[in-house]
């Protein structure tokens, strides 16, 4: 049971105080845009492992970010921008929601698409590759 909510901690929102700087400078860049107030609701910053390595990678999920001047600022009709570090390298999606699976050993970014379909995204070690 520990090790089971250990893995929910893991897999969670992360507080700011913990972030690492590349993390920290996409939540700058975001507000930066942002005229009226900046916040990031929890689930904006979270720990996944995104590659199937074993180490937890990290999401920002603009679409948990609020701007009080505009509604719109971060999210649009093709999804909020998601942002991904893996390995210290940044790579960027448009999406409406994203979860994770692995299926024989590989771990795949999921999203559904314009249909509502489920699609999946592989990791190259430098951009996601639809597949």
């Amino acid at each position: 049971m520990r090790i089971f909510l250990s893995l929910l901690v893991l897999a969670g929102p992360v507080a700011a105080q913990d972030w690492p700087r590349d993390v920290t400078t996409i939540v700058d860049e975001a507000k930066s845009i942002c005229a009226g107030e900046f916040t990031a609701d929890p689930g904006a910053v979270t720990q996944r492992d995104l590659n199937g390595d074993g180490t937890s990678d990290w999401v920002i999920d603009s679409g948990f970010f609020r701007c009080s001047d505009s509604h719109g600022t971060y999210c649009g009709t093709r999804g909020c921008g998601v942002d991904t570090l893996i390995d210290g390298t940044r790579a960027g999606l448009n999406l409406h929601s994203w979860d994770t699976v692995t299926e024989g050993g590989v771990t795949y970014l999921t999203a559904p698409n314009d249909k509502g379909e489920t699609v999946r995204f592989l990791w190259t070690g430098s951009e996601w590759l639809l597949q």
